[in-house]
């Protein structure tokens, strides 16, 4: 498949369903619609506050958007610069740099945008600061922090896999440290912007609009940090490829099947280990439910009011 068809996937399974409910951020949502992201939310939205609120989603729409398409077109510029028409690249480039876009331009909007001072609407403040630790599960942040470990550990391992074999496919340690540096940037940017959300001042009139903006909060810094995980377990099936390509065309395995049986289990259990580590907390706090709403437990425990 050519780099148009990924940029039409990309676009389906990350810019339009991340951007839908506002189309982007160019119009309002339609109440049914509106009212049903409040249900899924956990938060009731009165009528004096359906203003604020869809000004925040379409602010925050908007720039997933922009981050998207920009993403897009990074990505296609490099295909056609660097890769001369290699469809191999394709799919990882595209899908990589959208998400990253994605993510990115939806925190942006979030840490980019200032309150006016000249405003007179009335202003709710939090008694504390706030931290990730108020937005994210326990799964969630543990998944997060070990990204720069776990990223090291691949990197550490894939060399050391591949050293026993006779033939190495060209370019394959140097692919993989550059990929494994790749997620570390990605990380780090990451931190950056995690950093700037939480930093980010709110500027609510009730206790209920804080609430809303809690809510945001929490879905841009959990798109960010989702980002970093899964860049970095892309990082790690690149070195399970790499080993695999070696062990299968240059077939070893024929050559000695015993030792290719080994290092493929060993790449299989060392890789999968990593991948269940990075995943596992982001998964479950997914399939039991306990990210939903839990800003609202954490920063609200007695109830919002209205």
């Amino acid at each position: 498949m050519n780099i148009a068809i990924w940029i039409a996937i990309a676009l389906v399974c990350f810019v339009l369903p991340a951007t839908g409910l506002t189309r982007g951020g160019s119009s309002n949502p339609q109440q049914t619609k509106l009212a049903q992201y409040a249900r899924q939310v956990g938060l009731p939205l009165p009528e004096h506050l359906v203003t604020p609120v869809v000004q925040r989603l379409r602010r925050r729409q908007r720039g997933i958007m922009i981050g998207g398409i920009t993403g897009i077109v990074i990505a296609t510029i490099i295909y056609i610069l660097l890769f001369d028409n290699d469809d191999g690249t394709a799919p990882a480039l595209v899908i990589a740099l959208t998400a990253a876009g994605t993510a990115f331009g939806g925190a942006w909007a979030i840490a980019g945008h200032k309150p006016s001072v000249n405003s007179r609407r009335p202003v709710i403040a939090r008694g504390r600061s706030v931290t990730l630790s108020d937005y994210l599960t326990k799964g969630e942040r543990i998944g997060y922090w070990l990204v720069p470990a776990v990223i090291i550990g691949g990197a550490i391992a894939g060399p050391l896999l591949l050293a026993p074999l006779p033939y190495v496919v060209p370019y394959a340690t140097a692919l993989g440290w550059g990929l494994a540096a790749a997620a570390l940037i990605t990380w780090a940017v990451a931190c950056f912007a995690l950093r700037k959300v939480l930093a980010a001042p709110a500027r609510s009139s009730s206790e209920l609009e804080l609430a809303w903006d809690d809510a945001e909060r929490s879905d841009g810094l959990r798109q960010v940090a989702n980002l970093s995980v899964a860049v970095s377990c892309i990082s790690l099936l690149f070195w399970l490829i790499f080993i695999g390509q070696t062990i299968l065309f240059a077939e070893f395995y024929q050559q000695d099947a015993r030792l290719a049986g080994i290092i493929t289990i060993l790449s299989l259990l060392i890789y999968g280990a990593l991948v269940i580590a990075l995943t596992a907390g982001p998964v479950l706090s997914w399939i039991t439910g306990a990210r939903k709403g839990y800003e609202q437990r954490q920063l609200w425990p007695t109830g919002v009011a209205s």
